[in-house]
């Protein structure tokens, strides 16, 4: 039930984070996002455009309290979404109609060029290590695979969320899309031969204006450097039928075996 402070431009709102998207010790950090996410519009309104989470301990199953303050209303708003001591997230949303994008960049060929995602093989992370990827649809493109020990730390897919994946009914199209731009491995993963844990410390999307609400998504997933204890990974999701739907960038630390 929320607060009564809401009339003062706070707000607060439970939430649920269940042992289904346990990641490397905790929830999922794009549920968390989502969930962050998901409660400013709920609260307050208007259209995600950007957002950029801070994870700073990892969140556990469990009941949580998600707390909502607005920073700054009208057109082009902003508020902070925040689980005390475990995670916070800077959302700015609009409200209105948004604006049709006039360019859009070229730099890859479009998805409908890639085979149809149902005719190719289904790849699960092992549950054991992470419970929430079988909860996620990924269809891979290329050799690129996790713990293959290749020579390229990316990776190319189809994905989507799962049709029977729990606790998600009530997120919005934006909000499923940061759970898919955190989705996949990192894209060390792809050069490794065995697993290490490599959570997110901050993870920043922005959404681009599309009007594709296919569940599949083309992603692009590429670690752009590392050195011993931290990396970098960026994330591009294109809809069904080629439209850019988000771009994310995380910082994440590297953490023994």
């Amino acid at each position: 039930m929320e607060s009564q402070s809401q009339t003062l431009g706070e707000a607060t709102r439970p939430a649920v984070f269940t042992d289904h998207w346990a990641g490397f010790g905790g929830t999922h950090g794009g549920l968390v996002a989502a969930a962050l996410q998901q409660a400013v519009t709920d609260l307050l309104g208007g259209t995600p455009g950007t957002l950029s989470a801070h994870f700073l301990q990892a969140v556990p199953p469990g009941p949580a309290e998600i707390r909502v303050r607005r920073l700054r209303g009208g057109r082009s708003a902003s508020a902070l979404a925040t689980i005390d001591g475990l995670a916070t997230a800077l959302v700015r949303h609009s409200h209105g109609p948004e604006a049709h994008p006039t360019i859009r960049s070229g730099d890859a060929s479009p998805p409908e060029r890639r085979p149809d995602p149902e005719s190719l093989e289904r790849f699960t992370p092992p549950r054991a290590l992470v419970a929430f990827g079988s909860h996620v649809d990924i269809r891979p493109l290329g050799a690129s695979r996790p713990l293959a020990a290749g020579t390229d730390p990316a990776y190319e897919a189809w994905i989507r969320i799962s049709p029977q994946a729990p606790d998600v009914g009530h997120l919005d199209a934006r909000s499923r899309r940061l759970i898919l731009v955190d989705a996949m491995p990192p894209g060390l993963f792809a050069v490794w031969n065995r697993p290490a844990p490599v959570p997110t410390l901050e993870l920043s999307v922005h959404f681009a204006p599309c009007s594709d609400d296919s569940p599949w998504h083309l992603v692009r997933h590429r670690t752009v450097w590392a050195s011993a204890d931290l990396c970098v990974d960026e994330t591009t999701l294109h809809t069904r039928h080629g439209e850019l739907a988000a771009q994310g960038r995380q910082l994440r630390r590297i953490l023994p075996a």
